[in-house]
């Protein structure tokens, strides 16, 4: 996963045909849903992994109605914030 971030990060498109929608979360800036051969959805990976519960990542269905995708999300959105507290 690490050289398919990196190739990203340097502007390359990556087309990658998978099952594992955790793995499409993490990565995919655009998502192409198939179904029988037909395109039944197609834009923006956020949009269209929540658009139904059947290929939602498990994050999201977990922690709905929260909008994380994925475990580092989670994990960032759960990480104290560094600035001290008023009156401290």
């Amino acid at each position: 996963m690490t050289v398919l971030r990196d190739l990203a990060a340097e502007g390359h498109a990556i087309v990658l045909a998978t099952h594992d929608v955790e793995l499409a979360a993490e990565i995919a800036d655009r998502v192409v849903l198939l179904a029988d051969g037909e395109v039944i959805a197609d834009g923006p990976t956020a949009d269209i992994v929540v658009s139904s519960p059947s290929f939602a990542p498990q994050v999201t269905k977990i922690l709905a109605p929260q909008h994380w995708l994925t475990v580092s999300q989670v994990r960032a959105a759960l990480q104290p914030d560094p600035r001290p507290l008023a009156g401290s």
